[in-house]
């Protein structure tokens, strides 16, 4: 009895640990189908339901995606499912939401950062209800972007339960103005606003407000100047603001005065705007600017000299602006080449690409003469063609330097040799055949961490057996991309191949004595020259025998001592016309022709495609036997039917008269007759065409003209 009581519970206990595995083990995993959970990063996304499921307790990022909730109260009840998890990150993203009752978010205590986005039809302000009473101390990032409202609500965020937030964004929506209320300085924690991709104009910061915020992002928006950020005693409104973003608006103008009352800043993004002229002392009001983004600004033409003054500025992104800096010494000058860097002194960072430098041996040395502090210097898609010394002389600093996509080829040894910090060079996809022991000197290879010479067309023989060498020995990194990015380009036998495997032999590129070569040049040319002279000694009588039957070949091959019959010859006549006569030739006259057996040769039917038309007219005029020529004014209009005229006046020159036979399809006025043809029908007798009367006579004359024998021509032997 005792042993079956301690089977069964055994058992029991057996059963119980199972169950506990399968509830476990059903926790670490979404209950339903259409959510997905990841356990080791604590998040699930669920998408396509009409209620919210129950999801595993370790969750505690939440995205509900593209569910339907249009018909649904979407209240603290039909979030309950949930409100036991930790739910630290709550996503609402495109879940057709009308409606939000004010209670929704009272259970989530533990919320940080609360995402609404694509909620077109959601009623603002029963939001702004509900995040008066959001039940935590822990909110810091509320983001209501991608909605598409048309305005917020005055009081959107003024619920004390926001207090702890540090960024709102309510960027991709449609507000056409924005006003900061006073009590938006009671968000002594709000770090960052983001109101990019809306419509505003006019952004108002009231009277008295005094703002902490540390980023301002107001990208692709309608403003045509820089807000103003001063009060009444010009006094600033932002005395924190550290970076402001101002890309994709309609900016046209920048004056110093543009960033008064902006004591901290240090990052200024001008992209993708409307400016033409970058003006004198323009940055000069910031004193703690340290960072400015100016690319895109295709309309720019002029930068005034101390345009980029400033004791502060560490960086200067300049690219993808087509400025062009040629123009110096004119008085249609774009900038000034000695001024324009000489009074940024702590300048650490340029990127200049995609503008175009000229390779002019005083511009670019003028340019970068006082960039003493510089260290990464960007200059791809330049139109660089050559590098000379004097470009970087001053650069003692410079740690990277990107010359990539450029025309270059080849440099002095002594270009990169004032650089004594350099770590990185890029000289990608340039026009580089081959680097030898000169073309970096040892300090430079020795401090070099990188250097990336992919996509240059490196040309495969012995001058570059060096760098061959020293790619398979060196401990610089050569690009990620090596060595599939190193190929051989020339000669044609080694295209393709990679340059890590070109194997020369030391022997095959061991240089060979120029006065051997020349000594053997010598004695074969003496050789050769005594062997002819021999030969023409004992072979007099022969050479002359064959120099006779040569010449008798010749002679015949032109036709001066044998006449050509229509039996030499594929085609009976090659037909030269112009496209307007077209429909007569082919309807009429070589249906008739052919009707005779005369075979035509009409470049319609018998050219060869793909073949240019010069070697098919030549191909084809030695295969015909005459030439028929009809003329007409569009004939005489026509370059292509004067050009065949003057081939064919060769023709007429070796073989007589006979071989051209002209017809007058339409007379040509004056107004159009050229003096080639005037000369072929002042020494060529001709047929008219006219049809009616007379016309039988014409084909008939026509078929015994091509019929018949050609005379003896003009010929001199």
């Amino acid at each position: 009895m005792v042993m079956r009581e301690i089977h069964l519970m055994c058992l029991f206990g057996s059963v119980l640990q199972t169950v506990n595995t399968r509830i476990n083990k059903t926790e670490n995993t979404c209950l339903e189908s259409h959510c997905t959970c990841d356990e080791k990063q604590k998040n699930a996304t669920c998408t396509g339901l009409d209620y919210v499921p129950h999801i595993p307790g370790s969750v505690e990022q939440l995205e509900l995606i593209h569910n339907n909730f249009s018909d649904v109260n979407f209240s603290r009840r039909f979030l309950s499912n949930i409100t036991k998890n930790n739910i630290n990150q709550f996503k609402l993203i495109g879940n057709f939401i009308n409606y939000v009752e004010k209670d929704v978010f009272v259970d989530f205590i533990s919320l940080k950062s609360l995402t609404i986005s694509e909620e077109k039809q959601l009623n603002v302000t029963s939001l702004c209800n509900a995040l008066v009473f959001v039940n935590t101390t822990h909110l810091e990032r509320i983001h209501l972007y991608r909605n598409y409202w048309n305005n917020i609500p005055f009081d959107v965020f003024e619920a004390m339960s926001l207090r702890t937030v540090t960024s709102i964004s309510l960027e991709e929506n449609q507000l056409a103005t924005f006003k900061f209320p006073d009590w938006y300085t009671e968000l002594k924690n709000l770090k960052t606003i983001n109101l990019s991709d809306n419509n505003i104009i006019h952004l108002n910061l009231g009277d008295d407000v005094t703002l902490l915020i540390e980023k301002l992002d107001l990208s692709r928006n309608d403003f045509v100047r820089i807000p103003t950020f001063c009060d009444k005693m010009k006094r600033s409104q932002v005395p924190k603001l550290r970076s402001l973003i101002l890309n994709g608006n309609a900016i046209r103008y920048l004056y110093p005065k543009c960033f008064s009352c902006m004591p901290s800043l240090q990052n200024i993004s001008l992209h993708a705007n409307r400016l033409t002229v970058l003006r004198n002392n323009t940055f000069s009001e910031l004193p703690q600017l340290k960072h400015v983004f100016f690319q895109f600004n295709y309309q720019l033409k002029t930068i005034e000299p101390i345009a980029f003054n400033s004791t502060s500025l560490i960086s200067i992104h300049f690219g993808y602006n087509n400025f062009r800096f040629d123009k110096t010494n004119n008085k249609n000058a774009r900038f000034n080449a000695e001024q324009i860097f000489k009074h940024t002194p702590s300048l650490q960072f340029l990127d200049l690409t995609n503008n175009y430098l000229p390779s002019d041996k005083t511009t670019l040395g003028l340019m970068f003469a006082h960039l003493d502090e510089m260290k990464y210097l960007i200059l791809q898609a330049v139109c660089l063609t050559e590098l000379h010394p004097n470009f970087f002389r001053n650069l003692t600093s410079l740690e990277k330097i990107i010359l990539q996509g450029n025309f270059i080829s080849s440099w002095a040894p002594e270009t990169f040799d004032n650089m004594r910090s350099i770590k990185y060079i890029n000289l990608r996809n340039n026009l580089i055949h081959t680097l030898n022991k000169s073309s970096l000197s040892e300090n430079i290879l020795y401090q070099l961490e990188k250097l990336d010479l992919a996509k240059n067309p490196f040309t495969c023989t012995c001058d570059l057996m060096w760098f061959r060498n020293w790619v398979r020995t060196t401990k610089v990194s050569l690009a990620d991309d090596f060595p599939q990015k190193y190929i051989c380009n020339f000669p044609a036998e080694m295209r393709g191949r990679l340059v890590i495997r070109y194997n020369p032999t030391p022997e095959s590129c061991e240089p060979t004595n120029p006065f051997i070569v020349i000594a053997t040049i010598l004695s074969s040319f003496a050789v050769l020259v005594i062997i002819v002279i021999l030969l023409a000694y004992k072979g007099h009588t022969y050479i002359r025998n064959y120099c006779y039957i040569m010449r008798l070949h010749r002679l015949r091959k032109q036709g001066y001592l044998r006449l050509n019959n229509s039996d030499d010859f594929e085609f009976h006549a090659f037909v030269v016309y112009c496209d307007a006569d077209r429909e007569w030739v082919h309807s009429e006259f070589i249906k008739r022709m052919e009707h005779e057996q005369i075979k035509l040769c009409v470049h319609h039917r018998e050219f060869e495609p793909g073949v240019p038309i010069t070697e098919n007219i030549d191909k084809y005029m030695n295969k015909s036997w005459k030439v028929v020529i009809i003329m007409s004014n569009d004939f005489a209009s026509s370059d292509w039917c004067q050009w065949e005229c003057d081939y064919v006046q060769e023709r007429r020159r070796r073989q007589g008269k006979d071989a051209c036979v002209l017809i007058m399809l339409k007379a040509i006025d004056a107004y159009h007759m050229t003096s080639g043809i005037r000369s072929l029908l002042h020494t060529t007798p001709y047929l008219r065409y006219k049809k009616g009367i007379g016309e039988a006579l014409f084909w008939q004359a026509l078929v015994n003209t091509l019929r018949r024998p050609l005379s003896v021509p003009p010929m001199a032997i």
